[in-house]
């Protein structure tokens, strides 16, 4: 996969990075809880962008 692509998933994922972090902080009006999200959301684009790119899926050897 190219960097294009790599880079257009992690975008995708700035959408739910806002919306999501304003929806948690007004329902729990707590910033941790919302760096909380913003880290498993980041964790999970990052998942989402490697296995895209192929390169940290693990080899069948």
């Amino acid at each position: 996969m190219d960097l294009a692509r790599f880079i257009g998933i992690i975008i995708v994922f700035g959408v739910p990075a806002i919306i999501g972090g304003g929806l948690f902080h007004h329902l729990f009006y707590s910033w941790p809880v919302v760096w909380i999200y913003e880290i498993l959301l980041v964790f999970l684009a990052l998942r989402i962008a490697c296995n895209a790119a192929g390169k940290c899926a693990p080899s069948g050897h």
